[in-house]
């Protein structure tokens, strides 16, 4: 009877999960086909959001190629333009140069200066003159009309001393002249006069050709005639009457005469039989006199080109106006330096060329004797500048080039680069934009080791807004402080990453996301480049998210959340990317497939104390090691049994209490999921068998105690008694007591 009863109740059970895992599979199918249906949209929205990446993409690659293309064209056309211009440029400054070395550049002055002057030679179809006033030669060619201060070619032989067992060679006629009378001196054999070399073996004095510039008229020349001598003691010197200043107008010479000396000889002392009369006016020696006392020789004359030399050793040759110099002149300074150019009122005033002794030089313009204008400056170690200049310093548009390779091509002001401009640096970097006090300050684009920065900048560093392209194809937009990112901005690596938010010292900073080639999103908070704090991570591959507290760029803290694209669910805690404390496990929630875990978790693991819900209602709460059932524990079925007691290794392995829905109690021994060993049962019944078991069943020596108070005590074989046992019988007064005798 009990045995029925128990069938009956087994078929009973199964007759209920059977149904249940109808209703379970209807409920499947309808969620596959949601599932499926869900899935198909997806897939349908992720062909058109691929086919629109590939377009965007597209385009974009499009977009930087026309762009690249027009960059081309336009800086292939910016240096044509160069090139082109520097052309010209040289064409024009060569023209410059020959007009600037010309001794004159009027025509009618070139006339004026050729009618005064003497022909001393002609080579070729250049002319040596020698300017009268000044002493000066300059050389004039006959065809092109160019006229210049040094001599040409053809002339080289000139600049040769033909002096026996001499080889110098001058750069200059006055030089060469120098030299002989410096170097060479000699004696008339006529009138023992001491003579140079550069009139030799013509005696000047036996010749009487001694003259002058044209400064003083011929016939006022007091040595023009040769008087007896009135000396009454031979050696005596000759009387010299203290210099007086005549004001007469200076007159031109109606006549030159042919001399072989363009000054008067210093040494008279053998120059017996002349004498000067008391009258007379001795020669002027411009050298012993400032440029004020000789210029007094031109009184009444309201222009000339003259020469004059200061008792320093400064000597200037050219145009003067009014006792200054005014017009083209040549100053030569007694430090070495040289100006050539044009004067105003005594002050270098226009075009003029300066040459330092150290090297350096200046061509352009120049006002009230200081630079002012356009103008060309260059440094012995190859450094120059080219541009504007204002009161003497550097303003204005200008080109800079250092000796290291260094070029500026921009704005100055008073000396420093200020304005807009591009300097590039010999090792190619370059930076073009504006520049605040000799800073790089405003707008710019710095190009760099391969990266360019457009943007604002603050005193040479980046500042503000701006966008950098890195060599490795990484692009950052956004704000800069002290030359780092700092700010909100926009990072696009190489690899197609992207990050949207705060970055603080180059390093991502507060709020921001950031988006992984594969597709993964991660919103949240940053802390030194480093993922931490409540943030929200999207798998894109595997359409996971999870949102919870992040740390160290691993989920790790209280309350996160994750949550599969299957439905299955974790809430809990988390360490470095693992579960680990207590969480809850939930799969395919809200589905018949639904089971749960709500327990403690070591490394991923279940491990601890928790509670398991199975997909059959089943529920396990208990202890958990290494993800297994094991230690002590309740399961409890969803027919209302359950099992408290131990576990091992996923199985009811020791003592435990077996409750059935049905009333029945076991109490006992387990080994892998069947009562085995001593053990006592409770029957709904009444009855309790106490004893041992094997296999499930009651096998050794038990007793079983009825409901009734009838007691037999025995062996047991396979759940059936078996051989001789005890049976004690509790009957009242009425009972009858019948016995069966066998063998009788």
């Amino acid at each position: 009877m009990h045995v029925a009863v128990r069938t009956h109740a087994e078929h009973a059970i199964l007759r209920r999960i059977y149904e249940q895992r109808l209703v379970a599979i209807d409920k499947c199918r309808d969620r596959l086909l949601q599932q499926a249906r869900v899935h198909e949209e997806t897939v349908s929205n992720m062909r058109n959001y691929v086919a629109t990446s590939l377009q965007s993409l597209y385009r974009g690659w499009k977009g930087r190629v026309v762009a690249s293309d027009v960059r081309r064209r336009h800086f292939a056309a910016i240096e044509i333009q160069r090139v082109a211009r520097g052309l010209l440029g040289r064409r024009a400054a060569q023209r410059e140069r020959r007009k600037q070395n010309m001794v004159l550049q009027s025509p009618w002055a070139m006339k004026q200066l050729l009618e005064r002057s003497k022909l001393v030679r002609t080579v070729g179809s250049w002319q040596e003159w020698c300017d009268p006033w000044t002493s000066e030669f300059f050389y004039f060619e006959m065809y092109t009309q160019d006229s210049q201060w040094q001599p040409p070619s053809p002339y080289n032989a000139f600049l040769c001393c033909d002096w026996a067992d001499c080889g110098f060679v001058a750069a200059t006629m006055h030089e060469i002249h120098e030299h002989k009378r410096s170097e060479h001196k000699w004696y008339c054999d006529v009138c023992q006069a001491r003579n140079v070399g550069y009139s030799f073996p013509i005696c000047p004095y036996c010749a009487v050709c001694v003259t002058t510039p044209d400064i003083i008229a011929a016939n006022d020349w007091p040595l023009a005639t040769r008087r007896a001598s009135t000396l009454t003691v031979p050696d005596a010197p000759p009387i010299v009457v203290p210099l007086k200043r005549h004001n007469t107008p200076v007159q031109r010479a109606a006549a030159r005469p042919k001399t072989a000396s363009m000054e008067p000889p210093r040494d008279t002392i053998d120059a017996t039989g002349l004498l000067v009369a008391t009258t007379a006016i001795r020669p002027c020696d411009s050298t012993a006199f400032d440029h004020i006392m000789w210029l007094s020789a031109f009184h009444g004359v309201a222009t000339a080109f003259a020469k004059a030399q200061y008792p320093s050793g400064s000597l200037y040759v050219g145009d003067f106006a009014d006792g200054a110099f005014h017009g083209w002149g040549e100053y030569y300074y007694a430090n070495g330096d040289q100006y050539r150019g044009q004067w105003t009122n005594g002050y270098r005033h226009g075009f003029g060329l300066w040459e330092s002794v150290c090297g350096k030089t200046y061509k352009g313009q120049w006002r009230d004797g200081v630079k002012h204008g356009v103008g060309l400056l260059t440094f012995p170690n190859g450094e120059t500048y080219e541009g504007e200049w204002a009161a003497g310093e550097i303003h204005g548009r200008g080109v800079h080039s250092s000796a290291n390779g260094d070029v500026y091509v921009g704005a100055w002001d008073h000396g420093v680069h200020h304005g807009f401009g591009s300097l590039t640096k010999a090792n190619g970097n370059a930076y073009r934009g504006t520049f605040v006090h000799g800073h790089a300050d405003g707008v710019g684009i710095l190009t760099a080791d391969g990266e360019v920065y457009k943007g604002h900048w603050v005193r040479d560093v980046r500042d503000g807004r701006g966008v950098c392209f890195y060599a490795n194809g990484s692009i950052y937009s956004g704000m800069w402080a002290n030359d780092m990112c700092d700010g909100a901005g926009v990072f696009v690596s190489a690899t197609g990453e992207k990050f949207v938010g705060h970055w603080r010292r180059n390093l991502k900073h507060g709020r921001g996301r950031y988006i992984f080639a594969n597709g993964d999103i991660f919103d949240g908070t940053f802390h030194d480049n480093v993922a931490s704090g409540l943030s929200v991570y999207r798998h894109f591959a595997t359409g996971d998210v999870y949102t919870g507290p992040f740390a160290c760029d691993k989920y790790h803290g209280h309350n996160g959340v994750y949550a599969w694209a299957s439905g299955t669910l974790y809430d809990g805690d988390w360490v470095h990317d693992e579960f680990h404390g207590v969480g809850t496990y939930t799969w395919r929630p809200g589905s018949s497939l639904q089971e749960a875990y709500e327990g403690e978790w070591h490394k991923g693991i279940r491990h601890g104390r928790g509670a398991y819900t199975y997909v059959d209602g089943t529920v396990y709460d208990g202890d958990w090691v290494s993800g297994k059932r094991h230690g002590h524990g309740r399961y409890l079925w969803p027919n209302g049994d359950y099992y408290d007691g131990a576990f091992d290794d996923e199985t009811q392995h020791g003592d435990g209490v077996f409750q059935a829905h049905g009333g029945d109690r076991y109490e006992g021994a387990w080994d892998r999921n069947v009562r085995s060993g001593a053990g006592r049962i409770v029957y709904a019944d009444g009855n309790v068998f106490v004893g041992s078991f094997s296999s499930g069943q009651r096998h050794g020596p038990g007793t079983m105690t009825y409901a009734d108070g009838n007691v037999y005590a025995g062996l047991w074989l396979h759940d059936e008694r078996q051989g001789g046992g005890v049976y004690t019988y509790h009957a009242t007064p009425t009972d009858t007591l019948r016995l069966r005798v066998f063998g009788v």
